[in-house]
C-alpha cells in the first residue's frame, strides 16, 4: 500500500499539481514551435487586443513590467509582433502575418491539450470548475 499524502486535502497542493501536469503537457505541445507558454500567452493577448501596450499585457497576465521588455523584444526579433502607434512612451503591439499563422497553430494545439484534460468531465462540471478556480485566484 502506498504511503498516504496528507497534502492531498489542501487546495493549494491540488492546484499546484494540476497546474504542473497541464503546463508540462502544453509545454511539450509547443516545443517544436520553439515557443514557451509565456510567449504564447503574450501572443494570444495581442491577437485578441490589437494595439495593446506592454504594460496592459503585463497587467492581464500578471507579468512584471521588467519581464515584459525582454519577452516582447524576443517576439519582435522572431518576426511575430511589430510595434505600432506610440502614445507617450507606450508602444502599441500587433501580430505580424507570421505571428497570426503561428497563433492559428497554437490555438489548435491548446484546444487539443485542453480537450485531453477535460475529456472525462461533463460540460456543466467544466463551467463550474472554471468559475470556482477564477474565484480562488481573484481573492
Amino acid at each position: 500500500m502506498p504511503p498516504s499524502n496528507p497534502l492531498e486535502q489542501l487546495l493549494g497542493y491540488q492546484l499546484r499539481r494540476a497546474s504542473q501536469a497541464m503546463m508540462a503537457d502544453l509545454s511539450a505541445a509547443l516545443t517544436d514551435l520553439e515557443l514557451k507558454i509565456t510567449e504564447m500567452s503574450v501572443l494570444m493577448v495581442i491577437e485578441e487586443n490589437p494595439d495593446i501596450t506592454q504594460s496592459e499585457i503585463g497587467r492581464v497576465l500578471g507579468i512584471q513590467r521588467a519581464n515584459m521588455v525582454p519577452l516582447t523584444t524576443q517576439l519582435e526579433r522572431r518576426g511575430l509582433i511589430r510595434k505600432g502607434v506610440t502614445t507617450g512612451r507606450a508602444q502599441a503591439l500587433r501580430l505580424t502575418p507570421a505571428g497570426r499563422v503561428l497563433m492559428r497553430e497554437c490555438r489548435k494545439r491548446v484546444t487539443k491539450h485542453e480537450a485531453r484534460f477535460l475529456a472525462g468531465m461533463p460540460k456543466s462540471h467544466r463551467d463550474a470548475l472554471m468559475l470556482q478556480l477564477r474565484m480562488v485566484w481573484n481573492q
